[in-house]
């Protein structure tokens, strides 16, 4: 069980061989009073996936459990983590085979988009919203530090949402 988020990393499946091509990790830190990034991580430390989920200020200041699961791990990983508390639950799935992820169970190319944002992440108005591909960094805020353009755009969307 993850308590308070303040920095979360789990192991999901394990081994340091180069042969696995699966994700291993997931993290999750807040990157602003409104917003929380969430991704999954490759064996050589790089993730695969960034979501940012927006939602009113300090949402996600509770009580927290990860579920996951990783099947054909050391095969090409298809694979599942999940976080969730009393006020939301956020999902990611992977399928490294097919090129596909699935961000809050909405499916989307991996070769068009490893970036993406989740608004009105508490209520029912929930959206997902494509934030194209980018080299991405070991955390969501060093994204955010290093790509200007992606938190514009991030903002802009968040602002247009409400």
């Amino acid at each position: 069980m993850l308590a308070r988020l303040g920095y979360a990393v789990a192991v999901l499946a394990g081994s340091a061989s180069a042969a696995v091509v699966g994700f291993m990790t997931t993290g999750s830190h807040p990157v602003s009073p409104n917003t929380l990034a969430f991704w999954l991580i490759g064996p050589r430390g790089t993730p695969y996936l960034m979501v940012y989920y927006h939602g009113p200020t300090l949402w996600y200041d509770a009580q927290w459990k990860l579920h996951s699961e990783c099947t054909e791990c050391t095969a090409g990983s298809v694979g599942w983590a999940e976080l969730k508390s009393d006020k939301a639950t956020l999902h990611l799935r992977l399928d490294l085979p097919a090129a596909r992820a699935e961000i809050q169970h909405k499916a989307f190319s991996l070769a068009q988009n490893n970036t993406f944002l989740v608004v009105h992440t508490t209520d029912a108005q929930q959206r997902v919203i494509a934030l194209g591909y980018h080299t991405l960094p070991w955390t969501g805020q060093m994204l955010l530090d290093s790509d200007k353009g992606l938190k514009k755009l991030i903002e802009k969307e968040v602002k247009e949402a409400h």
